[in-house]
């Protein structure tokens, strides 16, 4: 016995079958948007973590960034203080045979 192909009932079982999908796919997207809607990232222990870490890894390098600022600061005071040292040590000298000559100059006129 063999079936007679009907292709009135063919159509219809088709419609059907794609509005069931068309439906399936409605409410699965609906399901979809409601769960989405009503999650909520700031609660998830996955942002606290990510938080968390980001405040550790903020703290660790401004804390390494004002180590650097202030081994910086520390050379440019030394480079300052050399720098100063051998001006004075250049100027001492100067001013040491200057008040030589002054006080030699004195002392020569108070003698007489």
């Amino acid at each position: 016995m063999q079936y007679q192909e009907n292709p009135k009932a063919k159509m219809w079982l088709w419609i059907c079958v794609g509005s069931i999908s068309v439906i399936i796919l409605v409410l699965w997207g609906w399901a979809t948007s409601i769960s989405l809607a009503s999650f909520s990232w700031e609660k998830t222990p996955e942002k606290k973590l990510i938080n968390k870490s980001q405040d550790e890894w903020n703290a660790l390098f401004n804390d390494e960034k004002s180590r650097i600022k202030n081994e910086q600061l520390k050379l440019q005071i030394k480079n300052l203080l050399t720098t100063i040292n051998a001006e004075t040590s250049t100027t001492t000298n100067s001013t040491s045979t200057t008040n030589i000559t002054t006080t030699s100059s004195t002392t020569a006129s108070s003698t007489p």
